[in-house]
């Protein structure tokens, strides 16, 4: 019956000769469910993202967080050989015009003695040695199933053995700080610049019961379409979005729903596309997802896994002095940082860690998240995101 009336719809709009949008809401909204009749499936837009931070005072050690960069510039000018009283000078002049001075802090790398750009190298730069965290609170997952040490505990589950070495890397670092439902700086405002023309993130979940479900289904994928904004320039909710059918950024995880909170933890790995001003892809191994059902329809929670840590330094070496002076830190520090806190995925010539445990803030409104498949006769048919 479904079916019959799906095909009723479509040929009375193409009749009328309306678009395809309208042609896509029109036949989501009568297809036919490929769940049993108790499943339902609840869509979201990602609507934030952004490092899994817990800072508190004191996790940085006695010495706290990592200094001012200007101050750690002229730690850096001395590594290479100038005088405390010449770096300060050469500090002192940056930002004023001075292009001599500007010159010789992007290129304070050196190959045989030659200066070089220190962000397209940052190897060539000897390793300022910044601060990471050492407190033992983290957000997270034991992704190894082993507890040391060195690992974290989670602060909302009390899970022991939490592998979070990117949060250890980079959680000392003044503009990356955070805790819920507080945001570091960087990433509120990095967020809000790629959503004017990075696709939206989607998120699907299907269950028997969103309260208690031993047998439900988490879905990831890119929509074709921007996110919208709202009038506080908030992601708006209830907006349709058709998914992007490119298999790369389609992920479908099983795990379960317990006191209306979907957990995961699953060998599936999860990549999502995404923007190179921020990071070009979001790829976990082992991934695991925690993210709470929440009264009012959102979502709010975690994913983590193993990622490549060059993948998370890209962007940041890209970024170059304008980044390093108004939004992180020094450059060539997070890359040391993240390749000495790297604890998975041994490259088999070197013996060097490739990825690092990490872990993501992830938040979502409800949205109508619409599947499109392109036929060989060019013509568009959409379906329940549900599997």
């Amino acid at each position: 019956m479904h079916n019959q009336s799906a095909s009723n719809v479509v040929r009375a709009i193409r009749r009328w000769g309306r678009g395809a949008g309208t042609l896509l809401v029109a036949f989501a909204a009568v297809a036919a469910p490929v769940h049993p009749a108790s499943a339902e499936t609840r869509s979201y837009v990602v609507s934030w993202f952004t490092q899994g931070m817990y800072s508190t005072e004191g996790d940085c050690g006695p010495l706290g967080i990592n200094p001012p960069i200007e101050i750690q510039w002229v730690t850096d000018l001395m590594d290479i050989g100038l005088t405390r009283e010449e770096a300060q000078k050469i500090v002192a002049r940056v930002g004023t015009g001075d292009n001599a001075a500007h010159e010789l802090i992007v290129n304070r790398g050196r190959i045989n003695g030659q200066p070089v750009n220190a962000y397209n190298n940052p190897q060539t730069v000897p390793d300022p040695k910044m601060r990471a965290v050492v407190g033992k609170k983290g957000f997270g997952f034991n992704l190894d199933g082993r507890e040391s040490a060195n690992s974290f505990e989670d602060p909302e589950t009390g899970e022991r053995g939490v592998d979070n070495e990117m949060f250890r890397a980079l959680g000392c670092i003044n503009n990356l700080r955070g805790n819920p439902p507080l945001r570091s700086s960087d990433t509120e405002q990095w967020w809000h610049l790629i959503q004017d023309y990075q696709p939206a993130w989607l998120i699907a979940i299907t269950a028997d019961d969103f309260t208690n479900d031993d047998d439900a289904t988490i879905v990831f994928d890119r929509a074709l379409e921007h996110p919208s904004w709202d009038a506080n320039s908030d992601t708006r909710r209830n907006m349709t979005y058709r998914i992007d059918p490119d298999p790369r950024s389609h992920t479908e995880i099983r795990g379960r729903i317990k006191d209306k909170v979907f957990h995961a933890a699953t060998d599936e790995r999860l990549f999502m596309v995404g923007d190179l001003l921020v990071m070009p892809a979001l790829e976990l191994k082992k991934t695991h997802v925690r993210i709470k059902l929440k009264d009012d329809g959102s979502i709010d929670g975690f994913v983590g896994g193993y990622q490549p840590w060059k993948q998370v330094f890209f962007p940041i070496g890209a970024g170059g002095n304008a980044f390093e002076m108004n939004v992180a830190h020094d450059i060539p520090g997070i890359y040391y940082l993240l390749k000495k806190h790297a604890d998975a995925e041994p490259d088999p010539k070197t013996g060097e860690n490739t990825a690092i445990s990490a872990t993501w803030r992830i938040e979502g409104v409800p949205s109508f998240n619409v599947r499109i498949d392109q036929g060989k006769d060019n013509k568009l048919q959409a379906a329940d995101t549900s599997r």
